[in-house]
This record gives C-alpha cells, structure tokens and sequence, in this order.
C-alpha cells in the first residue's frame, strides 16, 4: 500500500492501521476512549490528517536516554 504524506491529506482509517501497524479496532477503540490521533467525520467515515498523524506521534514519542554514556558539559 503505498500512502501519500503531504500534509493536508487525509487518510482512510485503513491505510493509518497499515501505517501504525495497528488494527482498525484498535483505532475504534481509541476514538470511542479518546485516544489516537485527531481524526474528522466525512458522513460517518473518519478521516485522519497526515499532519495530526504526525503531531500525534511526536506527542506520543519517547526518548530512551543512555545513562552509562558520559556526560558532555
């Protein structure tokens, strides 16, 4: 599947599971809890915006830091 990223576009529920490596359950179930990123209703179809997919996942994003390193002043 191959899946545009400009920012503005907006991606079906499937290809942002296919994109997260998620089911389309999980994202169900993260909009019915409020979790996820922020989507949009076309009708009844939710859409997600690459922009938000992103914001989300920099949101969401952890940073494992190398505590035997040494530290550099």
């Amino acid at each position: 599947m191959q899946i545009e990223m400009k920012p503005d576009q907006l991606w079906s529920e499937e290809a942002v599971a296919h994109f997260l490596g998620k089911s389309t359950d999980t994202l169900k179930r993260w909009r019915r809890e409020g979790g996820g990123p922020a989507f949009v209703r076309i009708g009844r179809t939710p859409q997600y915006r690459v922009q938000d997919m992103m914001v989300w996942m920099l949101r969401n994003r952890i940073e494992h830091h190398d505590l035997s390193a040494p530290i550099i002043d």
